[in-house]
């Protein structure tokens, strides 16, 4: 069997230090996983690994049944694989429509002198263009945004415009990073069941958060790290009843 995403003994060390210690796992087409562990565990340095930004020292990563170990960052949309940051890159200056829009490059197929001209393939590319992102503008709650600069928004905000973003991209497995981080409880939960209808609908994602009723809301498995180690993997349930997960990671939050 191909997973969508394999991920096999990758390692990553920094100095003496090893950010991320032989960890192993796999994604399924459409299914849902969350990495958890404590602040400095190796999360964000394993997305990383996945997504090129860093060269992993041992280990693979497979998308497909394809190696894209070390394959640069910005190949990997084209392949259907996007990523969205703890801090939102958004364009300051851009509106929220023109952000979202920047994730569905991959899609046109247009070229300068023919958007000069507006030839009737740039027209069409760009009505369609727009009709997705009014979609997702509306699907994450951000209509009320789409025509000011994305710097006027709370933080909160800016963040569920990178998610668009993401998903503009045409995803077939969406990795993010901390997505509620800076959101209110009304915010998180608005955003948990825009992800679980993302996630109904068919793409992979890969969640790595510290809110764990969003994590048991959405994701099918979790993976926990502990100091760059697989502490832990299985059924969200079952996860969060592992003692050795309550001692590292839990603690009052079960």
């Amino acid at each position: 069997m191909t997973h969508l995403l394999e991920v096999a003994g990758v390692t990553r060390r920094f100095g003496g230090i090893t950010a991320v210690d032989q960890v192993s796992f796999t994604v399924g087409e459409g299914s849902a996983r969350a990495v958890i562990g404590p602040n400095g565990a190796g999360k964000t340095t394993l997305l990383d690994l996945i997504t090129g930004f860093t060269a992993p020292d041992e280990g693979t990563v497979l998308l497909d049944g394809e190696d894209i170990t070390g394959v640069a960052p910005h190949r990997l949309p084209q392949r259907g694989l996007m990523r969205t940051f703890q801090s939102a890159r958004l364009v300051p200056l851009l509106t929220v429509r023109e952000n979202v829009m920047l994730g569905a490059h991959r899609f046109t197929r247009s070229r300068f002198l023919s958007d000069g001209l507006r030839l009737p393939r740039a027209r069409r590319e760009e009505r369609a263009l727009r009709a997705r992102t009014a979609e997702l503008l509306d699907f994450l709650g951000l209509t009320p945004f789409a025509d000011r600069p994305a710097a006027d928004l709370p933080a909160g905000a800016q963040r569920l415009v990178e998610v668009a973003r993401g998903l503009s991209g045409g995803p077939r497995i969406l990795l993010l990073d901390e997505p509620a981080a800076g959101l209110d409880d009304t915010e998180t939960a608005e955003l948990a069941d825009a992800l679980s209808a993302v996630h109904a609908g068919g793409i992979a994602l890969v969640l790595i958060e510290h809110n764990i009723d969003l994590v048991m809301k959405v994701s099918d498995r979790v993976l926990v790290l502990d100091a760059g180690g697989v502490l832990a993997d299985g059924p969200p349930e079952e996860v969060r009843r592992d003692p050795a997960v309550i001692e590292a990671y839990l603690g009052a939050a079960t």
